[in-house]
């Protein structure tokens, strides 16, 4: 058995940003961990890490100005959701999930995932190279979207055909995590452009920490990605912390100076509100604003 790794803490004392957040301002990108004792995690995760509860997440979002969020579910949960059931059943006008089904969910479990707010399920290459496409058109049904997570040129290859055949609206996390170094030109970062062009996706702009080739804030060549996104659709984009930004073993990012990277990425207010409250809304079924 491989030797789990242990991934570092977040930055426990948010900054205030210097970002003024727009009324309903979401973050669609972030996951809970704990508390342990209550909700553990799975045993055969090749990670462990600290308890971040969903406590700890309310007084990040207060800090940062974020009234609304998405709970996007964790490898090191395995396919176990009653942490996020209890999240979504304590805050139901707050919180919306992501899920990462197993193969033998039955309907009725999705019954109650989507009664609780459940708007979607992952699929991550890491996790499996396997898209189940059964389980996408079962998802679809129940109004779900898929919401993928690849890493570099060749997982975006691979995942190519079966991503764009898929039915209704789909998510990219982390603009697409290609490596900063191969520029926006690269093959990868055009398969991103691609599905954005087919109106059916929605890119988060988020995990910039990443896919940088920098030790630290502020990500300076990560920047081009979030702007030739927002150049192609604006309309279409989201913004997410990651956090607590699992399986980070570089300097960890305060999340108060990541949403302060809107300011770089989106320069008009117009354009941020799309990204922080408008489409999200529209996404996962906030109430607009």
């Amino acid at each position: 058995m491989n030797e789990r790794k242990k991934s570092p803490p977040p930055d426990r004392n948010p900054k205030t940003p210097k970002l003024k957040t727009p009324p309903g301002a979401t973050d669609t990108h972030f996951h809970l961990y704990g508390p342990q004792k209550r909700f553990p995690s799975n045993p055969d995760s090749p990670l462990v890490v600290e308890d971040s509860t969903l406590d700890d997440m309310l007084h990040l979002h207060n800090t940062l100005g974020i009234e609304r969020g998405v709970i996007v579910q964790s490898m090191v949960h395995g396919h176990c959701y009653e942490y996020m059931l209890h999240a979504l059943s304590r805050e139901p006008e707050r919180l919306r999930g992501i899920a990462m089904p197993a193969a033998d969910i039955t309907d009725r479990e999705l019954e109650i995932l989507t009664s609780a707010g459940v708007v979607g399920a992952r699929f991550a290459y890491r996790a499996s190279p396997h898209i189940d496409m059964q389980m996408i058109h079962r998802i679809h049904e129940f109004g779900w979207h898929p919401q993928f997570w690849f890493r570099g040129p060749d997982e975006a290859a691979d995942w190519r055909d079966r991503i764009l055949s898929v039915p209704g609206n789909f998510v990219i996390d982390h603009m697409g995590w290609q490596p900063a170094a191969m520029g926006i030109d690269s093959p990868g970062f055009r398969f991103v452009l691609e599905c954005l062009d087919t109106g059916r996706c929605w890119v988060k702009l988020s995990g910039p920490n990443r896919f940088t080739a920098e030790p630290g804030l502020p990500y300076a060549d990560t920047l081009p990605f979030a702007r030739a996104l927002i150049e192609r659709n604006p309309d279409r984009l989201l913004w997410g912390s990651d956090w607590p930004h699992p399986d980070h073993f570089e300097a960890m990012p305060n999340d108060g100076d990541l949403l302060d990277l809107m300011l770089d990425w989106a320069p008009e207010e117009s354009l941020r509100r799309k990204i922080l409250t408008d489409n999200p809304a529209e996404l996962f079924g906030f109430p607009a604003i």
